[in-house]
């Protein structure tokens, strides 16, 4: 019998459980998809969910913690905020040394407005998420910080304007 908790998570529960099957069981998966919708969701909440017992839920998320698996973390929502927010896809100059690259990501990572770094096989080298109070600010400051750098090759700058999945309002409140 499948509880009214799992129904919820059927269809997501379905795809994780085929592409995490050699990493988490349903019950671990169970768990991260209630903590993914709410972070400070209770052991007693997260036992009924993935229904087991209040001691076995606070294991199975403790070890999920410690193994690095996921992180609890808390997220500005922009949106909520009406802060500017752009994803700036970046290219780097051809033949640039490992460690001025080395240098250009801790600079990226020491950067208060990006809050994203991730590096890509491509077209592009790398994605920076940056944020600030307004787009034509956002636009100067990444602007700046691109001028500064001596490895940038060309970027592009992708302003969002939303975002319905990860944090929104929508899919928080379709959840509960």
């Amino acid at each position: 019998m499948v509880n009214k908790n799992e129904a919820r998570y059927k269809k997501e529960l379905e795809f994780f459980k085929e592409i995490l099957k050699d990493y988490l069981d349903e019950i671990d998966i169970l768990i991260w998809l209630a903590l993914r919708d709410d972070g400070r969701i209770s052991d007693t909440d997260l036992a009924k969910i993935a229904n087991v017992s209040v001691p076995t839920a606070r294991r199975r998320r403790l070890t999920l913690e410690e193994k690095g698996i996921i992180r609890v973390r808390g997220f500005l929502v922009f949106d909520k905020l009406k802060l500017a927010s752009a994803d700036v896809l970046i290219k780097l100059k051809p033949g640039c040394s490992a460690e001025a690259v080395k240098d250009f990501i801790t600079k990226a990572l020491e950067e208060p407005r990006i809050y994203e770094v991730s590096e890509y096989i491509g077209e592009y080298d790398f994605l920076f998420r940056f944020f600030e109070k307004d787009f034509r600010t956002l636009k100067e400051k990444i602007e700046e910080f691109m001028i500064e750098s001596n490895v940038v090759d060309h970027y592009t700058i992708l302003a969002n304007v939303y975002t319905p999945k990860i944090f929104s309002e929508l899919v928080n409140s379709q959840s509960k």
